[in-house]
Formats: structure tokens, sequence, C-alpha cells
């Protein structure tokens, strides 16, 4: 059980860090794929962010590589000048500076208290992929779902949510409450009873349950490569 709920830790645990503000003296656009590195003491973090430009502001994700993710939303984008902060945990954020010619960002990650730093080259245009699709679910199963998933001693809070649109589509997601908010998107099959919920950022990684017939409960368990652990989601109220 080591590992099992690496997808809530490891990869959470990466989120994303703060120094002071900088001032900035002109706007830059950070629209686009940027590769880089997390500078850590003794070994290097490679890591890939997306920027998007929107009405609203950015949107972004996060990829790294070496840990099978690919895609995890960014739940914040601020651009000040060229002062850009942006995280896919509240409690560690990323910020730092864009260069003068717009090609690079770097900053620091701030994780624990403890400050690491990063750069960041831009690499072409933004590769985030929209929003994973299912089919439609049934009533019972479509809302708002509480868990905890227990390994290793200890216990993490989720968020499970799932909605049916006009489409005849579904989507969900999963938040992590205790690991900064970190938000997981996935995909969702269910047949009869039986609901399976993939985690589309985290290769390998999956839960499977059965919905009762009070339509209340989803017991099961969340797997990651050849690691389990039981997990239960319950109806809001």
């Amino acid at each position: 059980m080591q590992r099992s709920h690496r997808i809530f830790i490891v990869l959470a645990a990466f989120g994303l860090a703060s120094i002071s503000p900088l001032r900035a003296q002109t706007i830059a656009d950070p629209s686009g794929h940027w590769k880089g590195e997390l500078q850590a003491p003794g070994m290097a973090v490679a890591f890939e962010v997306d920027f998007v430009r929107n009405a609203g502001g950015y949107t972004g994700a996060v990829s790294i590589p070496s840990q099978k993710l690919k895609g995890l939303p960014l739940t914040k984008v601020a651009v000040d000048g060229r002062s850009i902060a942006f995280e896919a945990r509240a409690d560690q954020p990323l910020t730092g500076q864009l260069s003068d010619d717009g090609g690079s960002i770097a900053g620091d990650f701030l994780m624990m208290g403890a400050s690491v730093p990063f750069v960041l080259t831009r690499s072409g245009e933004a590769r985030i992929e929209p929003a994973p699709k299912s089919a439609r679910v049934t009533s019972a199963l479509e809302g708002d779902w509480d868990g905890t998933l227990e390994a290793n001693g200890m216990s993490l809070r989720l968020e499970l949510s799932l909605a049916n649109h006009a489409d005849g589509t579904a989507t969900g997601h999963v938040v992590n409450v205790d690991q900064g908010g970190l938000r997981i998107p996935l995909t969702v099959t269910q047949n009869g009873a039986a609901v399976k919920l993939d985690f589309t950022v985290l290769a390998g990684a999956s839960f499977s349950g059965t919905l009762d017939a009070a339509g209340t409960e989803i017991a099961g368990a969340y797997t990651q490569d050849e690691h389990t652990a039981p997990l239960t989601f319950r109806k809001r109220r």
C-alpha cells in the first residue's frame, strides 16, 4: 500500500509556489506550451505547463512525465505584467517572472515552507485537451458525493461531482479537499449498479464500485497500477 494514493499525494505535492510579487513594467502574454525543471537539491524534476488565454483571463494545465501525469488542471493562473502566479493546489503556488523576450519564466516553488527554483522555456502552442466526456449517467448517480481515502495511516477527504448535460454526455471530477483543493478530471462508466471512474490525467488510476439500491452510496476501491485502497462515496444531502 506504500504508493496506492500517489495521485493524491505525490502528484498533489507538486502542487504549484510563491515568491514576492514582482513589479511589472510591461504586459506579457504567457499563452503557449512551456517545458522546464524544478531544481530541487540533488535532483531535477522535469515538468510542462500550458497556458491559454480566454475572456476571463487564463486557464492552464501541468504535466509531469516521470509520474505519468498529463494535463492536470491548474486551479489558478494570474498574470500581472510580467509576473505570473499559478497553482494546482492552493497551498502550493508557483510564481515567476517572464523574461523581457517572453521566452522563459524563472521563479520559485514553495512547499512546506521550502522554496525551490524553477525555469520554464516556451515551446510552441498550448496543448490543453478539452474536458473528458462520458455517456449520460442515471439520475441516482448524478450529483455530489463525499468520500475518504485511507492509506498508509492517512485520511484524505474527497469530493466527487458528476453532471449530465443537454447533449447527452456526462462530465465529472474529484477534488482532494485535504491537499489544497487539487482538482482531478475523470470519465465515468455506469453499467447498472456498477460504476467505474477513470482519472484521465494519470495513467493506471481508477475507482471501481457498486451503487447501492437506495442511490446513496458507492462502495468500492481506488486502484493505481498494482496498488489498491478501499474507498466509499456517500451522496451529499
